[in-house]
């Protein structure tokens, strides 16, 4: 078995394990949000919102591009995500 797979599933799963994250992913499931949107939904403040971004985009979760000066993310892996939160909720 090769164990640099089984470490990105491992660091995947990581990422999930963190309320914020989770719940951001969730409302990325519905669709594109941009920052100030994810704000509103989630009542956390916009810094925090832009921190747990950072971390799922670098882990490569999700991906963004500009509209004016507005930052919307979207996920770049729907399928897996949608399917994990899925299996969450039975």
């Amino acid at each position: 078995m090769k164990r640099k797979g089984f470490k990105e599933k491992a660091n995947i799963l990581k990422m999930l394990a963190h309320t914020t994250r989770l719940m951001i992913l969730e409302e990325l499931v519905k669709g594109v949000k941009c920052v100030n949107d994810i704000e509103e939904l989630l009542e956390v403040r916009q810094p925090n919102i832009s921190q747990h971004l950072a971390m799922l985009r670098h882990i490569g979760l999700v991906d963004f591009y500009q509209k004016g000066k507005k930052r919307c993310y979207f996920l770049t892996r729907p399928k897996m995500i949608r399917t994990i939160i899925k299996g969450l909720k039975e």
